[in-house]
């Protein structure tokens, strides 16, 4: 059985937030594209993206920005991140 957002990210509950697939971008173009979102995210807000790889390099920018992150790792070594505004 193929596993849903939800289900890998349990914090989301059933409300799962439109995924922005940024596989295809070259780098520095999804970390752009993510904090870009950030930082039109509302208090409690989250934004999910699909990211070509696992984004390490974006964790401390998260991190100093107060938003907290969830990341996935897929078989094919893409990630999914979700990322929420704490309120």
């Amino acid at each position: 059985m193929d596993k849903t957002v939800s289900d890998i990210f349990t914090v989301l509950g059933t409300s799962t937030p439109d995924m922005v697939d940024l596989r295809d971008l070259e780098a520095p173009e999804p970390m752009e594209k993510v904090l870009l979102a950030c930082s039109r995210l509302g208090d409690g807000e989250f934004f999910l993206a699909h990211l070509p790889r696992v984004p390490a390099m974006l964790f401390p920018h998260l991190e100093t920005r107060g938003l907290s992150w969830w990341v996935h790792e897929e078989e094919d070594h893409s990630a999914l991140l979700l990322i929420r505004r704490n309120a």
